[in-house]
């Protein structure tokens, strides 16, 4: 949702008939950067020093400022953008501008990198929801989809976006079970589109490119009724991570990147995929 908000208002300036002046300074844009909330347009240097005059006349330290066009809350400024990433610059320095990820996090970001469906020779997802299974508590669940957020969206802090998904999820099963008790045919199929348009609307705000297969990693989960360990230990075999290895020449590279972000500690860009990059 960033991604299109900040597209559609990052074009650049062909003609003078399309002139759109910064809203501080009335020239030209210069070095493009938006509020993290209202997405509101500013050269960077301006909004910068707007920001420095409004904190210089509070009585404390700020961690967010209103916008001087509307008036919303924000919290950061997104600029560098270049239609694959961008950077943040806190309004409040002592906010971390990044997360480091534990290797059991890094692991499974690299699990998006390979082929949806994977593992679909070892498990029997089309049992889960012939069986309808998945109208039973997993006590895992919550667990997982820490991890899995934490990884995908690099922020530790995902118990919001977590509880949002479990409770689309339990509401998905309470409409199932009122209507099992009103319908006798089996509607297995149905169901499974169903729930998984269910948490594919919730969760695409946050993990975006990454949303169906999320998803789809989110089903096999919940279909094979292991606890984190033992699927883990199923993924890192299929994967080649025998005696916890690491994944081997083809992925030499991204970890060598990933490597040096928890040396710095720092995650400098959150990257956004295309619709399609998948």
């Amino acid at each position: 949702m960033a991604a299109k908000e900040i597209a559609g208002g990052s074009g650049s300036i062909d003609d003078g008939s399309n002139f759109d002046p910064c809203p501080i300074c009335l020239g030209p844009f210069l070095h493009d950067s938006y509020l993290d909330t209202c997405f509101h347009k500013f050269c960077f240097s301006c909004i910068k020093q707007w920001i420095k005059v409004v904190s210089s006349k509070a009585s404390k330290q700020l961690s967010s400022v209103k916008c001087p066009l509307c008036k919303t809350e924000n919290f950061s400024i997104i600029h560098n953008y270049d239609g694959c990433s961008f950077e943040r610059h806190y309004i409040n320095r002592n906010i971390p501008d990044g997360f480091v990820l534990t290797k059991e996090q890094r692991y499974r970001l690299q699990c998006y990198y390979t082929e949806s469906g994977f593992l679909a020779d070892v498990f029997d997802v089309a049992r889960f929801w012939k069986l309808q299974k998945f109208l039973q508590p997993n006590r895992c669940l919550e667990a997982w989809l820490r991890r899995e957020l934490q990884a995908l969206m690099q922020e530790e802090d995902v118990d919001i976006v977590m509880h949002h998904l479990v409770g689309v999820m339990d509401s998905f099963c309470k409409r199932i079970k009122q209507r099992r008790k009103q319908e006798a045919r089996s509607a297995e199929t149905t169901n499974q589109e169903q729930f998984k348009a269910a948490v594919s609307e919730a969760a695409r705000p946050f993990v975006m490119a990454r949303t169906d297969r999320f998803v789809d990693e989110l089903e096999l989960f919940l279909a094979v009724g292991l606890n984190m360990e033992a699927y883990d230990a199923i993924y890192k075999q299929r994967l080649g991570w025998n005696n916890r290895r690491e994944i081997g020449a083809a992925s030499e590279e991204r970890e060598e990147v990933e490597e040096h972000n928890v040396r710095t500690r720092v995650t400098p860009y959150l990257f956004i995929f295309e619709e399609d990059s998948d």
